[in-house]
């Protein structure tokens, strides 16, 4: 690089005559060198030379300081000035007189006040500082908690990486209905809470003092427990808001049959009933394999920058966490990372949100193999009529596509079913009735239909508190419930059942 050519300067001025005195009133050599360098046009260094870069906010800083102190020098130069005149002046007195001691002795003084004089100066100097020092603190502390507070910038580990507001498709949220929304501000507006509620909904604690979740379980069908976590009511509230205002709002595919308005289990057992061969596959650990990180991803691809993307994953996903004690205080410490919780009201819409690729390919694989494809959750079933070697080829298919998407078959719970055995789906039986198929229709089984007339016998004979306490549940509300459920698959049975027994009602909307 080319070195720079200072501007030029007339031969007299290169150096001031004044110097000792602007020597002194700069503070020193350091401040005097400085003046000069500017003044001869060396600064501030310019951008790209090897000298540090000066910003003009830096340059303006330091510029106002030496301001400042040559405003601080200049009146005690004077004065000094003036006391120099005057011992010179008593120095010249005591010089004619001879009187020595006297000379040595206002000296004394005037060197004493001199030095009080510097040290006051000196004190006040590093007092303003300070106290210039401790208001810009106090103000940056200020402004970057407002900014927090306004941006939330942090939600805890592992999950606070993509809290970016930038970004974000308003032509595509605008497209599907979605809210414009593209910061937390703009997010808790929305849910009609606060930036500081917002935060505590969705931080993320490895240990936290609370849990916004109830947990608890409850019996399979099939043998063992299924864990259940209820959010409580503020986490319930935000996740409603965001159910009906962005989730609800996006189609899914017609395949998946579970959680939609009007369908219901017997819907979707419909489309197989009477089928010649029906596969049945599970999705291993459905829930749990629904990430933080898919959530968020899900989103985005929706049109959310990635700020509000990740504030909504925090709504809708929770790690599970185990209770412990330490120093009497309680913590719930998580032990896995964060995934869709199986009940709070948004899971069920982002399985099916997430599963349209995966339900788009299996439709596509199912059509071209003559099968009908729907998934009800976890539980995907095809069905078709004829050929026989089809089921296998369509379970291996399958099996290949849900890999793909990054789910995993739950290989215990693979089924092929035929006619001669008893065909069920999603609990139903749809086995053909007649000769003929596709004359079957969804039908509680014979074996849950004879326990439910077993309970109601027994209901008769030992009456309701008895068989509450068996039960460990309201009996008549059980008995009712379970009618009701019957007479949603098929209103024969239960009209049958009715018909037995008139007093049980069932519950109607």
């Amino acid at each position: 690089m080319a070195a720079e050519t200072p501007p030029s300067v007339p031969e007299n001025d290169l150096f001031p005559k004044d110097w000792r005195q602007q020597v002194k009133l700069y503070g020193g050599r350091k401040g005097f060198i400085r003046k000069e360098l500017k003044r001869l046009g060396f600064w501030p260094p310019a951008p790209g030379s090897k000298y540090k870069h000066v910003t003009a906010s830096e340059e303006a800083e330091l510029e106002q300081l030496y301001n400042q102190l040559i405003e601080l020098r200049a009146p005690l130069l004077e004065q000094l000035d003036a006391v120099d005149a005057r011992i010179r002046d008593a120095k010249k007195q005591l010089g004619n007189i001879g009187n020595e001691a006297i000379l040595a002795k206002k000296i004394e003084t005037l060197i004493a006040e001199i030095r009080l004089k510097r040290i006051e100066r000196v004190r006040q100097e590093r007092a303003a500082r300070k106290a210039q020092r401790a208001e810009a603190a106090a103000a940056k502390a200020q402004k970057d908690k407002a900014w927090r507070a306004a941006t939330l910038p942090h939600l805890g580990r592992a999950v606070s990486a993509g809290l970016s507001y930038a970004g974000g498709d308003e032509d595509k949220l605008g497209a599907q209905g979605l809210p414009n929304l593209s910061s937390a501000g703009e997010v808790a507006a929305a849910m009609g809470i606060t930036t500081a509620q917002l935060a505590w909904l969705t931080y993320h604690r490895g240990a936290a003092a609370l849990d916004h979740y109830q947990h608890f379980t409850i019996p399979k069908k099939s043998g063992g427990r299924r864990a259940i976590s209820s959010p409580k009511a503020k986490l319930r509230e935000a996740q409603s808001w965001l159910l009906e205002n962005v989730l609800e709002k996006i189609a899914v595919h017609e395949a998946a049959m579970a959680f939609r308005p009007a369908l219901n289990i017997a819907h979707n057992a419909a489309r197989h009933a009477g089928a010649s061969v029906i596969v049945r596959l599970d999705l291993k650990d459905f829930f749990p394999s629904i990430t933080f990180k898919r959530v968020k991803r899900m989103f985005q691809r929706l049109g959310f920058n990635e700020g509000v993307a990740t504030l909504f994953a925090l709504l809708a996903t929770e790690a599970p966490r185990v209770q412990l004690t330490l120093d009497g205080q309680q913590h719930f410490v998580a032990v896995t990372e964060r995934f869709l919780p199986q009940g709070a009201c948004t899971s069920p819409a982002i399985t099916n949100i997430l599963c349209r690729s995966l339900d788009a390919r299996l439709s596509g694989a199912a059509c071209k193999l003559g099968f009908t494809y729907t998934r009800y959750a976890d539980d995907l079933v095809f069905s078709a009529r004829g050929d026989k070697l089809k089921g296998i080829a369509m379970r291996e298919l399958a099996t290949k596509i849900i890999a793909d998407e990054k789910f995993v078959v739950n290989e215990a719970k693979t089924a092929v079913l035929r006619p001669h055995s008893r065909q069920t789906v999603t609990g139903l039986v749809v086995n053909a009735q007649s000769t003929g198929e596709g004359t079957g229709t969804p039908r509680v089984s014979r074996r849950d239909i004879r326990n439910f007339r077993a309970f109601l016998h027994q209901y008769e004979l030992r009456g309701r508190e008895a068989m509450t306490e068996q039960r460990g549940q309201d009996a008549l509300s059980y008995a009712r419930g379970y009618l009701s459920f019957v007479h949603m698959v098929s209103p024969a049975q239960a009209a049958a059942l009715q018909q037995k027994h008139p007093w049980l009602e069932r519950y109607t909307l």
